[in-house]
């Protein structure tokens, strides 16, 4: 059984501004996401500044393992970006029930701001927790879907070529991944991905820190798991709900930069990309380290980090250009 941990007033104060801040940011990141549509393209910086800044304040709450419920809201708050474009695409277009996004948004931050609020100081766990079997699993996984992702990545990185480029590329590559089997198991995989990597993450939270390659592997991850949940969701809506074809007409058939809604999906997608290269990357790193090849495993970090982050530039460049070429 965990006990209060002995901390000074000024510690507590300091806490407490650690734990408040990724709440507020994520309670107020829609605006900045209306701030690009309503003032100027430049505010994207600050929908990128956002999920940077809750990702240093992680850093910050998991060093003292201490407010792990505070810890688990920061790196929500990292996945903000794919969050509301997730409840977006659910909310906005729906007749059913009478709640939309911003709405349910500011409900559900105002709540996970309540349980900061409650939270107590425990002791640190030092138990290394992490389930083996499971994370081996995970990596399999991750694997087939980087074999997706590769294509995937590359028929949009074709749309630099134009639109009709992009979707030549993309019905080749459909007469694979689309076939029934292929479709399946992919489908499966992400499932898998989504829910083991719920586990893992809940249980590294736990474990000791130690530096900051875990802090980012788990805001990758953690951004990952919403970025998945919509991505997949949006597509599966527009093809069976909506019946339209999920090409590049649908990617970029509203302004990314002046319509209010669309906005919205400018950080969503660049930050997805990136976290899908930051998260591989830290896997890879971690594989290297294990065989004792720690200077390849720096490099080996750092060049997949930095291609993902030149991949996902050039591809939200090519999206934004196709959508104000209506």
């Amino acid at each position: 059984m965990t006990t209060a941990a002995p901390v000074s007033a000024q510690n507590i104060k300091l806490s407490l501004r650690l734990r408040i801040t990724p709440c507020l940011i994520g309670l107020f990141y829609p605006v900045l996401v209306w701030s690009v549509a309503a003032w100027s393209p430049f505010a994207l910086l600050l929908t990128l500044l956002a999920p940077a800044v809750c990702l240093y304040l992680a850093f910050r709450l998991a060093r003292t393992n201490t407010y792990r419920r505070a810890t688990r809201i920061a790196y929500f708050a990292i996945g903000a970006p794919a969050l509301y474009s997730f409840l977006g695409g659910w909310l906005d277009s729906q007749r059913w029930i009478p709640y939309r996004a911003n709405g349910v948004w500011v409900l559900l931050w105002c709540i996970l701001l309540l349980i900061l609020l409650t939270e107590r100081p425990e002791a640190a766990d030092n138990a290394d927790v992490r389930p083996a079997k499971l994370a081996v699993a995970h990596g399999i996984s991750a694997a087939l879907i980087t074999i997706f992702a590769v294509a995937h990545l590359t028929n949009h990185l074709a749309g630099v070529l134009g639109g009709e480029t992009h979707i030549a590329v993309m019905r080749h590559l459909r007469v694979v991944y689309r076939s029934p089997v292929v479709e399946s198991l992919l489908l499966a995989c992400v499932l898998f991905q989504v829910a083991s990597g719920w586990v893992l993450l809940a249980h590294r939270i736990r474990k000791p820190f130690s530096g900051w390659i875990d802090t980012v592997q788990n805001a990758s991850g953690m951004y990952l798991l919403l970025f998945f949940a919509s991505h997949v969701s949006a597509v599966m809506r527009a093809r069976y709900l909506r019946h339209i074809d999920t090409n590049w007409v649908w990617l970029t058939a509203d302004n990314l930069l002046k319509d209010p809604w669309s906005v919205r999906l400018v950080p969503y997608y660049f930050l997805g990309v990136l976290a899908l290269a930051v998260h591989g990357a830290c896997g890879v790193r971690h594989v290297l380290v294990e065989h004792e090849r720690p200077r390849l495993a720096g490099r080996a970090f750092a060049t997949i980090v930095a291609g993902g982050g030149v991949v996902a530039l050039v591809i939200i460049v090519a999206l934004v250009a196709g959508s104000l070429s209506h």
